[in-house]
């Protein structure tokens, strides 16, 4: 009976140890800041923002767009969906948003989920990402992640960008599409993840 007792007493000891040895490992390695949306009740603090062309027809920037749908979704019942004329060959649409850097911070990690309509050999549109201490307002501060267009249906995409801080207390990141190709183009983002680490 005491030999039992002995046994039992052990064996919760080394489960406890082992409990709070997981609590500590998991706290050390956890993301000092993660964001995630699915955008299924509002935009979450994400907001469109473009680098387009004018079209010479109109003299007017070429028609674009970025919005909350419920035609595809790679989880619950909405995604953004990502107009953009894209016959002048040229254009980026984006999401961005600000994220809060506490201290310690090293990295960003962006990760993401697209729908592509059709499968194309062709690059028509590439996938893009963007983390960095200041607002985005150029294509070519998005970095170029693949061909939006190498599956039919959802493929994953990430972006993780090493950080110095410095003094900085927050950074911007964003996601998008850009123009490869004259067309128009129609591409939908769901289940957007930021980690800072």
């Amino acid at each position: 009976m005491w030999l039992n007792a002995k046994i039992i007493i052990v064996l919760v000891s080394v489960v406890a140890a082992a409990g709070a040895i997981a609590t500590f490992y998991s706290q050390a390695h956890a993301p000092l800041e993660r964001v995630t949306e699915g955008f299924e009740t509002g935009y979450g603090g994400w907001a469109p923002d473009a680098d387009v062309p004018i079209d010479p027809n109109t003299g007017q920037p070429v028609d674009w767009y970025v919005a909350r749908s419920t035609d595809v979704s790679f989880s619950g019942t909405h995604s953004l969906k990502f107009f953009i004329d894209g016959r002048q060959d040229d254009g980026t649409i984006w999401i961005e948003r600000k994220v809060l850097l506490r201290e310690g911070a090293r990295r960003v990690n962006i990760t993401f989920d697209l729908y592509s309509g059709e499968e194309s050999f062709n690059t028509i549109a590439v996938v893009c990402a963007y983390a960095g201490f200041k607002d985005p307002e150029h294509e070519g501060e998005l970095t170029v992640l693949g061909p939006a267009n190498e599956v039919a249906g959802w493929k994953r995409y990430s972006l993780a960008v090493d950080i110095d801080t410095g003094n900085a207390q927050e950074a911007w990141v964003a996601a998008g599409i850009s123009v490869r190709w004259e067309t128009h183009m129609t591409y939908y983002l769901d289940d957007i993840i930021i980690e800072v680490t």
